[in-house]
């Protein structure tokens, strides 16, 4: 059992980028449900680094607003941003 607890410490060690990706990814979901922020499309990075794309019918001052919520979030290591030529929900925002 000792020897399977060491190789495991030693696995976690190996990639600690790993270890922040549940706490980025509920960091994120829960801003976005919060903010009632549906239209975007992301991934999240093994290290919990956020690429973000939100829809065309987001208005400027929103798409910025989020972005600096998601900078501020200590869970998030850091967030790559950007609006995108369509839309990614059916609701209309405007």
């Amino acid at each position: 059992m000792r020897q399977l607890t060491l190789m495991f410490i030693a696995l976690l060690v190996s990639f600690p980028a790993f270890a922040g990706l549940e706490e980025s990814e509920n960091a994120l979901t829960n801003l976005l449900f919060d903010e009632g922020m549906e239209n975007v499309s992301y991934s999240l990075r093994s290290d919990g680094f956020v690429d973000i794309l939100f829809g065309i019918d987001v208005p400027e001052k929103e798409y910025i607003r989020i972005v600096e919520l998601i900078r501020e979030n200590s869970n998030i290591p850091g967030v790559l941003a950007g609006r995108g030529t369509a839309n990614f929900c059916s609701k209309t925002l405007r």
